[in-house]
């Protein structure tokens, strides 16, 4: 083989080598994938430590909440940290916090029902409130007053107190009244009016 003839083959081999690489990187993988994704609500709708108290039963899909009441001589009944409330961090906030409406079936005995709502960190004393709500139940309906809404800050946990006032006196044998809440959010502004 004469000098062409070895350097055509040498550039043919040396053709083909360079080839190869470069027709292996125009190689193009596709994966296919699946991913789940969980909503996210601002806030989570937990029975805090006394919630036994007050029979409280609760649903995180509409918030409602609904709370078995005794109906006793005292002046008044306090039951604290009844309800527990996170707000998540992924939603920005302020959220504000109402009661969207309300009802009450029993006994016609209650003056009202105070919603008292104030942020807690773990192992550490309550702070003071953040805002009241106050329902006055009765056995037609159920009204509510006192703040329009109160603000809730993202990674926050907040406490719900309970501050029940009967009318006195009280015939012995009255039946529980069972309250049942509604409670609605907002990012849009704290002027919130009830529906109820």
């Amino acid at each position: 083989m004469n000098r062409i003839g070895k350097l055509a083959l040498v550039a043919g081999i040396l053709a083909i080598a360079l080839a190869v690489p470069i027709a292996a990187a125009n190689v193009i993988y596709l994966y296919k994938a699946q991913v789940t994704v969980q909503p996210v609500t601002p806030v989570v709708w937990l029975y805090g430590p006394d919630a036994n108290y007050v029979s409280l039963s609760l649903s995180n899909t509409s918030p409602q909440v609904t709370l078995t009441i005794p109906i006793t001589n005292s002046s008044e009944t306090y039951v604290y940290q009844a309800l527990e409330v996170k707000v998540n961090t992924v939603w920005k906030g302020p959220w504000y916090l109402y009661v969207d409406s309300c009802s009450y079936s029993g006994p016609n005995l209650l003056t009202s029902v105070e919603l008292i709502v104030y942020p807690t960190t773990a192992g550490s004393s309550p702070s003071s409130p953040t805002g009241t709500i106050t329902i006055t139940p009765s056995n037609t309906s159920c009204t509510v007053s006192g703040s329009n809404s109160i603000t809730l800050t993202a990674g926050n946990i907040y406490y719900i107190d309970f501050l029940v006032q009967p009318s006195l006196p009280i015939k012995n044998g009255v039946r529980p009244g069972t309250l049942t809440i509604y409670f609605g959010l907002s990012n849009e502004s704290a002027q919130i009016v009830p529906t109820s």
